[in-house]
């Protein structure tokens, strides 16, 4: 299904790479070079700067962002166990590409994930309900100023502070993956949502509604409550994202490459 993102660069210019990383709020300021570098190049993965399937040229990374190569080579292979990024061996290294396909296996492991943090989360964590409410109010601000690259960080971060409480590193290993997926794949559906503000509003309002309802159920300790919001919420993504596939036909999640073994694509329910 050919659909292509047209934030990308792929005349290979490297005018994508030009600007400075943008400052989000709530998130920390980087430690180190190779830190900035990362949060650079994977801002610019997550808002379709760098176009899935895009070569990501090292030498072309340490002009344009000022660094050096160990800091550009250690941010692209942290990006690599972040799943945003691909090492094809002699290649090089590439965004990682989104496949229809994968969008149907990302939504199966993403709602049960959502589920299992919900499940597992601790009302005892007393800092979960206030850290989530200071989120909720960051993500109010980045909703009002359209900044998507905000929103979905603020969105990605709810959602991550819920897992954090299960206090189990595998289930936010692997949230944290699959967040980013979800970021790359509400990138598309902004920027298709946007075209008509109406649409864009109440889905964004429709956002912000059910995380202050999932942050009622968390207050009152209401674990079936919690359980039903949590999975309504992750389906109304996936229902986002199915409409935006069938409205355009003609998009493709990666950059033109070597011919694929043909495969049959997943239908989303």
């Amino acid at each position: 299904m050919p659909v292509r993102t047209t934030r990308g660069d792929p005349s290979g210019n490297g005018d994508c790479m030009k600007s400075k990383t943008k400052e989000v709020k709530g998130r920390r300021a980087p430690s180190s070079m190779a830190e900035a570098a990362l949060n650079s190049i994977r801002d610019k993965i997550l808002d379709l700067s760098l176009a899935p399937g895009m070569q990501l040229d090292e030498s072309l990374i340490t002009t344009r962002l000022g660094i050096s190569r160990t800091p550009a080579r250690e941010a692209l292979n942290r990006l690599v166990t972040e799943g945003l990024v691909e090492n094809r061996s002699s290649r090089g290294f590439f965004v990682k590409s989104l496949e229809l396909g994968d969008v149907g296996h990302f939504f199966d492991a993403y709602v049960v994930m959502e589920r299992a943090a919900a499940y597992f989360c601790r009302f005892s964590d007393v800092k979960l309900v206030p850290d989530l409410l200071d989120i909720q109010e960051m993500h109010e601000v980045a909703t009002g100023q359209n900044d998507f690259l905000a929103i979905s960080y603020q969105n990605s971060r709810f959602h991550l502070r819920i897992v954090a409480s299960t206090q189990n590193p595998y289930l936010l290993d692997a949230s944290g993956r699959l967040h980013n997926m979800a970021r790359r794949l509400g990138s598309f559906v902004y920027q298709n949502e946007s075209a008509d503000p109406a649409i864009y509003s109440q889905q964004q309002a429709q956002i912000l509604e059910e995380h202050r309802a999932i942050v009622e159920a968390l207050r009152t300790e209401n674990r079936p409550a919690l359980l039903d919001l949590i999975t309504s919420h992750a389906e109304r993504f996936r229902t986002r994202i199915a409409r935006f596939i069938t409205l355009n036909s003609s998009v493709r999640f990666e950059m033109p490459g070597p011919p694929a073994p043909k495969a049959t694509a997943r239908t989303i329910q």
